[in-house]
C-alpha cells in the first residue's frame, strides 16, 4: 500500500508499519534510476511505463518499465536483459501474476549460489533491495516467504540457468585473453578441458536421474568444462549423469573450441576420432597421451633435433570397432591418417631437502614446427592445464564449500544450481580479472576468497540515510586492497586425502628432460 510519508521518515525510502510500506517523499527507489516524486494525497506517475502503472497492471504483469532498471548491482551477476533473454531463449514464460517471476526466481537463484549454505530467508532479505530491475512490483512489498520461493524455483526449468551462463561465458569469451597475464603462449590463447563430480542430494528422483559411483553413498552429477587457463574462465560447459563419461560430454563440447587457441587436456581424452575432430576446429591441441608401446596408434616418421619426434596417426582396429558401435555405422571407413608431433619427457621434482622423485609423460600436438614451438616450452605448457583443476577447487571448496552437496532435492533443481554456480564463479572471475589488469599483473594473484567475500559485502541493502547503492569501483577497491596471493613460490603438496595424513606441501623445483619414445618407427 501507499500512502502519505509519515513524519521522521529516513533517507532510506522505505519506513514499514503494521500492514503499510511507505514511499519516502522524492526518493530513489531501491534499484531505480529515476526518482518518482510522491506528495501528500499524491498518486504516482501516471505515465505509461512509470512505477504507476506497473503497480496498476499487477504483481507480475509485463509492463516495460525500462527506467526503474538502472544501475544495479545485481548486474555483477546477471543483468535484468540477459535474464530476460534466457527465459525467452528457454522457452519460459510467466504463467501467473506474482513477485517472484521467471526473472526474479532466476537472480535469487543466482543469490542462493553466491551465498551457498545460506538459508533461502536470509538470501531474500539480502537480494530484495535490488530486484526492483527485474520486477518493478516488488519495491513496493518488504519480501516473499521461504516456502514461496522454493515453489518458485520448481517453475522455472535448469534451461533458463543454462542459458544464463552461456550468455555470459559468451561475453567473456572474445576478450578472455586481452589484458591478462599469462592468456596466451606462442601467441595462442591457453584453454584446458576435464572434468568434475558433484554430490547429489539422496533422493528417488535424482537417483533416477544420475547414477550413484560404486561404492558411493550419494548420486552424482558430472561437469566437464572448457576453461581459459589465464582467468580460470569457464567458456562453456556440459552436465549430465556421472554415468555418461567425460569423453562423451567432451563430445558434446568440441564445437566450442575456436582457432587462434592452444587446447591441453588429460591423458583419457584421446582417440583418433576425437583428436581429429577437435583440430578441424582450427584449435592447435597439446594433449596427454598414455605412456606405453602400444597406447597409441602412432609410428614415428622422424626424430626432430631437439628430440621431439613426427609420429603418423593411424586410426587402430580396437578405435575402429568403437567408433563403429558408437555411430551405429558397421561399415564405417578406417579415418585417414594424420601427422602430428609427439613430445615425450621426464619431470624431476627435487625438493629443498635434496630428494628427488621424476615422472614420465607424453603429449601429442599439432604444433609441428619444431623451431617455433620448441620441445621444452611444449612441455612446460602442458603444465598449465592444472587450471582447471584449480577452478574446480574453487568453485567446490570455496564457493559452494567443502563436503557440502547441492541443496536442490529433484534433478531439475540439482542441475538448475549447477548452472547457477558456473554462472556465479564466472562473474567472480570477471571481478578478480578486472582487478588484476588495473593493477598489471596475473589473475592469479587475485585472492578468489577475498573477491568472494568482497562482493558478498558489496551486495548490502542501499544506504538508509540516502538510498546510496555501492558503487561498483568500491568493490574492485576492496579486491585491489586485499592481500596478494604468493604466486612466486614453486611448491607441490600431497594430492589424496590420505597422502595428506602424514605428507606436508614443500619448496621445489622441477627440471624437464625431452626423451624419445617406445613407439614403433616407420621403415
Amino acid at each position: 500500500m501507499v500512502g502519505d510519508a509519515p513524519t521522521g521518515v529516513g533517507c532510506g525510502g522505505f519506513s514499514e508499519a503494521p500492514g503499510r510500506t511507505w514511499l519516502s517523499r522524492s526518493r530513489r527507489l531501491p534499484g531505480a534510476s529515476v526518482v518518482e516524486s510522491v506528495t501528500s494525497g499524491s498518486v504516482l506517475g501516471g505515465a505509461e511505463g512509470s512505477l504507476r502503472a506497473a503497480v496498476l497492471a499487477g504483481p507480475g504483469a509485463e509492463v516495460g518499465v525500462s527506467e526503474v532498471v538502472g544501475s544495479n548491482p545485481l548486474g555483477l551477476l546477471a543483468s535484468p536483459e540477459r535474464v530476460r533473454a534466457a527465459l525467452t531463449a528457454a522457452g519460459y514464460a510467466d504463467k501467473c501474476r506474482g513477485l517472484l517471476t521467471g526473472a526474479v526466481t532466476t537472480v535469487l537463484v543466482l543469490g542462493l549460489c553466491l551465498y551457498c549454505g545460506q538459508g533461502y530467508a536470509s538470501v531474500i532479505g539480502r537480494l530484495w533491495p535490488f530486484l526492483g530491475g527485474f520486477n518493478p512490483a516488488v519495491v513496493l512489498w518488504k519480501s516473499v516467504s521461504a516456502a514461496a520461493l522454493s515453489e518458485a524455483r520448481a517453475r522455472v526449468p535448469a534451461g533458463v540457468l543454462r542459458a544464463v551462463f552461456e550468455a555470459g561465458a559468451a561475453a567473456g569469451a572474445a576478450a578472455v585473453g586481452a589484458g591478462t597475464v599469462g592468456s596466451v603462449v606462442f601467441g595462442l590463447v591457453l584453454t584446458a578441458v576435464d572434468g568434475t563430480v558433484l554430490d547429489l542430494a539422496s533422493t528417488e528422483a535424482m537417483r533416477a536421474r544420475f547414477a550413484t559411483p560404486s561404492g558411493g553413498r550419494f548420486p552424482q552429477a558430472r561437469v566437464v568444462t572448457l576453461v581459459a587457463c589465464g582467468t580460470r574462465r569457464v567458456l562453456a560447459a556440459e552436465v549430465d549423469s556421472c554415468g555418461v563419461s567425460e569423453q562423451r560430454l567432451w563430445d558434446r563440447l568440441v564445437s566450442q573450441l575456436q582457432p587462434g587457441t592452444l587446447n591441453l587436456a588429460d591423458r583419457n581424452f584421446f582417440s583418433m576420432d576425437r583428436w581429429r575432430t577437435a583440430a578441424a576446429t582450427g584449435a592447435d591441441l597439446v594433449w596427454r597421451v598414455k605412456n606405453g608401446a602400444r597406447s597409441v596408434p602412432a609410428r614415428v616418421v622422424a626424430t626432430l633435433p631437439e628430440g621431439s619426434e613426427l609420429v603418423r596417426l593411424r586410426e587402430s582396429d580396437a578405435m575402429l570397432a568403437r567408433r563403429r558401435k558408437a555411430t551405429g555405422c558397421k561399415k564405417a571407413a578406417r579415418l585417414e591418417d594424420m601427422l602430428a608431433r609427439l613430445v615425450s619427457f621426464i619431470v624431476t621434482v627435487t625438493d629443498e631437502h635434496g630428494r628427488t622423485t621424476t615422472s614420465k609423460f607424453r603429449v601429442l600436438t599439432t604444433l609441428v614446427d619444431h623451431e617455433a614451438y620448441p620441445a621444452e616450452q611444449v612441455a612446460a605448457v602442458y603444465a598449465q592445464r592444472w587450471q582447471v583443476e584449480l577452478a574446480y577447487k574453487t568453485i567446490k571448496t570455496t564457493l559452494r564449500g567443502g563436503n557440502r552437496r547441492l541443496r536442490g532435492q529433484s534433478p531439475e533443481l540439482a542441475e538448475q544450481e549447477i548452472w547457477g554456480l558456473l554462472t556465479v564463479y564466472n562473474a567472480l572471475v570477471d571481478q578478480a580479472v578486472t582487478a588484476a589488469v588495473d593493477l598489471g599483473i596475473d589473475p592469479d594473484e587475485i585472492s578468489f576468497i577475498h573477491v568472494l567475500h568482497a562482493t558478498r559485502d558489496h551486495l548490502r541493502p542501499p544506504c538508509p540515510g540516502c538510498g546510496h547503492h555501492p558503487d561498483p569501483a568500491d568493490l574492485i577497491a576492496a579486491i585491489t586492497a586485499a592481500p596478494r596471493n604468493r604466486t612466486g613460490r614453486t611448491r607441490t603438496a600431497p594430492r589424496t586425502a590420505k597422502q595428506r595424513q602424514t605428507q606436508h606441501g614443500h619448496n621445489v623445483t622441477y627440471t624437464i628432460k625431452i626423451i624419445q619414445s617406445n613407439l614403433p618407427r616407420t621403415t
